[in-house]
């Protein structure tokens, strides 16, 4: 469904062939129209999920669920308050981020999944607090380095792991500031081949290398992997924030400033909310979905500034709704009352929306990163499956080239590769160079990349570890631990005490 007197296509998470209802964001968030329109009396002889999944296919959506506050971010999809993003998602108080997933506080960054307070960082996972670093990971408050894993308080140093305040470390070994910089400035990484070439003896280390169990920082009282600042957390993962900021969790994944919460699944300025996705700021949330700023609400999605409101899609600055209809404050607490008496029976309340009624592609959600199922799987489940398709860009107005035709040093790039599309070496899909990333690659001297942003993506996916822990000895001592590195992997992990005790 294209806006009222529109007939110009827009970029969307739902495909074209999906029935869902989109506006683009202009008009989604303009008055020249209002949820309540398509608002429905509450049917007592049917399931409260048919009736909100009823509900969700009539009420418009947003493309891409952007923020009203950010801007330039037309190519972004979630995030809060950031600027002149592309090709990402959740950027957070974040500027000028291409093709990363979930900065925090960044600027000047490419290619990175999962970073808070960087700048100027190129290929990473899991970095903090890092200046002028490249191909880093899981490593926090280091500048000017390269091919780190698992570093802090790092500067100068190059293709090294585990190192605690370290200077002008070359794959481990100490290096005097002249001798580093010697090496340095021989290595001439705007070279594919040459990056190449380092690219595998670091990923050749980090197969012998030990690993930590998990990587928490300054944690009281908790259980999880990358808690940051946070105490009494229970199997809760990727908490970050000052100290005290974040506390008494349970099952929370992606929280910053969050308190008294449970199985939430992002959440930024939140308390005493339960079974929730996509929620900032909220409080005393239930069973809801991409809210922004909201009170006291259950079975909402897509709401805005809300306040007690159940079974609602889409709502403005409203108060007292059930499924998008208006009632006095009387009405709306007598009729939720039988509401989830009615659900109680059906054993529908206190359960989240149904999989069944998703209107996302499988294959294109985060599930099928961290649960892959089959076409066959999917189907079997009765869930949302779209075929892939083709791609029908019309490439004639652009000079393509295969990665074999692309200048091995970035030195030799001219400008003309902006009007050019790169067929990408792994998936054979084309893409495209920005003006900035250009300009980018030039200043860091990094070679152009050879693969589909998106590819690059899902290929750091693989670095991450999984939202899950599991419990065996570790490597050294032989003690019982829980880590998120799966054994599976048959790598050295160290509980936190041999950790540290072989490391700092």
């Amino acid at each position: 469904m294209r806006c009222p007197g529109h007939k110009e296509k827009i970029i969307s998470f739902y495909s074209q062939e999906n029935k869902i209802k989109v506006y683009d964001d202009d008009y989604y968030f303009s008055d020249k129209w209002d949820a309540m329109e398509f608002s429905i009396d509450y049917d007592f002889n049917k399931s409260f999920f048919e009736q909100f999944h009823d509900l969700n296919m009539s009420v418009p959506h947003q493309s891409l669920f952007h923020d009203p506050k950010s801007v330039n971010c037309d190519y972004v999809v979630s995030g809060s308050s950031a600027k002149n993003c592309y090709y990402s998602t959740t950027p957070y108080f974040s500027e000028n981020i291409y093709y990363s997933v979930t900065s925090t506080y960044s600027r000047d960054c490419l290619d990175l999944n999962e970073s808070d307070n960087c700048e100027l960082c190129y290929e990473g996972v899991y970095i903090a607090r890092c200046y002028n670093c490249k191909f880093c990971y899981y490593s926090s408050n280091c500048i000017d380095s390269a091919f780190l894993y698992n570093c802090r308080n790092c500067s100068y140093c190059f293709g090294s792991v585990n190192l605690r305040n370290k200077k002008y470390y070359f794959f481990n070994k100490p290096l005097t500031k002249e001798e580093y910089e010697d090496k340095i400035n021989k290595i001439n990484l705007g070279k594919t081949s040459v990056l190449k070439y380092y690219q595998k003896m670091f990923h050749e280390i980090l197969t012998t290398t030990i690993n930590r169990n998990v990587n928490n920082v300054k944690t009281e009282d908790s259980s999880g992997d990358n808690l940051n600042n946070c105490r009494k957390c229970f199997y809760s993962f990727r908490i970050i924030g000052a100290l005290g900021d974040s506390e008494n969790l349970r099952y929370f994944i992606y929280g910053n400033h969050a308190n008294d919460s449970m199985d939430i699944f992002g959440g930024t300025n939140i308390s005493y909310s339960y079974e929730s996705t996509g929620i900032l700021p909220a409080n005393n949330m239930k069973f809801c979905a991409m809210i922004r700023t909201g009170l006291e609400m259950e079975y909402c999605m897509e709401c805005n500034n809300c306040e007690y409101c159940f079974g609602c899609i889409g709502l403005k600055n409203k108060k007292y709704c059930i499924f998008n209809k208006q009632y006095s404050v009387d009405e709306y607490w007598e009729l939720v009352d039988n509401i989830k008496s009615a659900m109680l029976k059906n054993k529908e309340y206190g359960e989240f929306f149904p999989l069944n009624y998703s209107p996302f592609n499988y294959s294109d959600s985060n599930a099928s990163i961290y649960f892959p199922l089959s076409k066959d799987e999917i189907l079997e489940n009765n869930w949302h499956f779209e075929e892939e398709k083709e791609s029908i860009i019309d490439l004639s107005r652009f000079t393509v080239l295969k990665p074999k035709e692309i200048p091995d040093d970035i030195a030799d790039v001219s400008d003309d590769i902006l009007r050019s599309a790169i067929i990408c070496e792994e998936t054979g899909k084309p893409f495209l160079i920005t003006g900035f990333e250009l300009e980018f690659y030039r200043k860091h001297n990094l070679p152009l990349p050879t693969i589909h942003p998106l590819q690059r993506i899902k290929n750091r996916f693989s670095l991450m570890r999984p939202f899950r822990l599991w419990q065996y000895p570790c490597s050294k001592c032989g003690e019982m631990m829980h880590s998120s590195i799966d054994l599976k992997k048959k790598l050295k992990v160290y509980c936190e005490k041999c950790y540290l005790d072989e490391v700092v």
